[in-house]
């Protein structure tokens, strides 16, 4: 199989000097980036040994972030990207726990990986590119630094084989034991994806795609690996823009969108989505979240000329695998609860709706969804147990084997389409990142030594909720000391904004924490 780098190095050999990525005010072409990773891959292949054939990148909206991951793939490894916004301890534990030995860092995060690195066994080697000396931390350490000088200039680019199940990337996302769940997707898995929505979207070199994502975020896998497959070119806002990047859309020309609902939703808000605003736009895809018939009619107006694409898709079946077209002036009473359906499955993807017994259900009543197919991943990383409950197999449910259970519930529509009715469990979303309520419980029970911890999305909106608070009965220590652990813990968007002291925590029926009467008691 040729794989993701080999895409890329196609489109660079067609497209030589066609702009592939616009970042930090300039425009690089795709000979130039090509260049660049080709540099970074052959340091790779010199110096990384590691049995997990993956590589960590420590960096975010720069140059060398893109041109590290492209880098990464082209010497036949796969690529784990750490969070430029999460606490040194989270970052430390993905390190570890992906055997990655080796780390690309931008210049903005060099100080950020010394502190990661700090409680690192090691040795790790470190490629900082951008640097013209070893960064003062290294010197000395365990773990080994190499600069600008080192970086091979003027080799042939070049893109190693690579097995269809070789793993691309690995992602973490939150998990209930309290430790950050890995899923590792194959080659095989995302260019089935990619195949999928070239299909559905039809880039071409004239377009020009948004990168609004976090690369800890599978959907920029989309952002970029569908963009240069097509030899489009990629458009990163600076971080301050990316809540309101409307200016940066009309600067840019941007043909094709992707986001967050969440993210149109604030533009909506900071009344940015005017009729009209954005006339270059023929394509708005957005996923992550439920988008309501508000957000997706007012995106319509904003951009007349885009078809708005509301596709569906957990990390573990590879960015996304359902869809739905919008239809504008649709009215919000034809919608399931004021919600865009996430529609019908494409590419290689199959779906079943099921009960708790793991039947299927009649059409129209509700179940949870099962994915199959070529992208799904088929397990986590390095974890048996959570793979046994999450992927399964029987008879029953037939070919293709295993089928992924989301926890989502959906229902099909009388049209044939799936309608999203919420979770079955107490995972939500926040601002389009997965969050396990069960994880942030159990950072705060270890910091509060609290007899109940409760933990709860809020304040809720149609798309999941914009932040988290918690409930605790007892404890010794204080809100500040349990959230500073939080803060050390978990990325910002999982700290709660609030601590709730109660005496007592309300139980429902069956002895468990009644969630509903707890959320009357907020909502009063």
């Amino acid at each position: 199989m040729s794989g993701l780098a080999h895409a890329v190095l196609a489109s660079a050999r067609r497209h030589v000097d066609r702009p592939a990525l616009v970042v930090d005010g300039a425009t690089h072409t795709y000979r130039e980036l090509v260049d660049a990773a080709s540099a970074i891959a052959e340091l790779v292949r010199r110096v990384d040994d590691s049995e997990s054939r993956l590589c960590a990148v420590h960096a975010e909206r720069s140059f060398w972030s893109y041109a590290g991951i492209l880098g990464i793939l082209m010497a036949g490894r796969g690529y784990v990207p750490l969070g430029p916004g999460f606490p040194a301890a989270r970052n430390l534990r993905m390190l570890e726990r992906s055997g990655a030995t080796t780390v690309i860092v931008d210049r903005e995060r060099v100080d950020a990986c010394g502190e990661v690195l700090e409680g690192h066994e090691g040795p790790v080697t470190v490629i900082a590119p951008e640097e013209s000396a070893v960064p003062a931390w290294a010197e000395g350490s365990r773990h080994h630094a190499l600069v600008a000088a080192d970086l091979a200039r003027g080799a042939e680019p070049r893109a190693d084989e690579v097995g269809p199940d070789a793993t691309a990337y690995l992602l973490f996302t939150s998990g209930t034991t309290g430790e950050p769940k890995g899923i590792g997707i194959r080659q095989r898995n995302v260019g089935s994806y990619i195949e999928a929505m070239q299909e559905r979207v039809g880039l071409t070199p004239e377009d020009r795609c948004t990168q609004n994502f976090s690369l800890t975020f599978d959907l920029s896998v989309h952002d970029l690996f569908v963009t240069w497959s097509a030899g489009a070119c990629l458009c990163a806002p600076p971080a301050a823009a990316l809540m309101a990047p409307a200016a940066f859309v009309r600067e840019q020309d941007v043909t094709c969108w992707f986001s967050t609902p969440s993210t149109a939703g604030i533009m909506l808000r900071l009344r940015l989505l005017r009729p009209g605003s954005f006339p270059s736009m023929r394509r708005s895809i957005f996923c992550g979240e439920a988008l309501t018939c508000e957000v997706a009619e007012a995106w319509s107006h904003a951009a007349p000329s885009s078809v708005v694409d509301n596709i569906y898709g957990p990390t573990e079946a590879t960015i996304a695998c359902t869809g739905y077209i919008y239809r504008p002036g649709t009215p919000a009473d034809d919608l399931p609860n004021g919600v865009v359906p996430i529609g019908r499955p494409f590419g290689g993807t199959r779906v079943q709706v099921v009960g708790e017994d793991l039947r299927p259900v009649a059409p129209g009543e509700l179940g949870e969804l099962l994915l199959g197919g070529t992208q799904v991943a088929g397990s986590y990383w390095r974890d048996p147990e959570r793979t046994e409950r999450a992927f399964i197999s029987s008879p029953e449910l037939g070919e293709p084997s295993p089928w992924y259970r989301t926890g989502d519930l959906v229902a099909v529509s009388p049209d044939g389409d799936l309608v999203y009715h919420g979770r079955a469990d107490d995972q939500i979303k926040i601002r389009g990142h997965r969050v396990e309520l069960q994880e942030v419980e159990s950072v705060i029970r270890s910091a509060s030594r609290a007899a109940i911890v409760v933990a709860m999305g809020w304040p809720r909106t149609p798309a999941g909720a914009d932040g988290v608070i918690a409930f605790l009965s007892g404890g010794e220590a204080t809100d500040e000391e349990i959230l500073e652990a939080c803060r050390l813990a978990m990325p910002s968007y999982m700290v709660p904004s609030r601590l709730h002291r109660v005496d007592d925590v309300p139980q429902n029926a069956s002895g468990k924490v009644d969630r509903r009467r707890l959320l009357a008691l907020v909502e009063a």
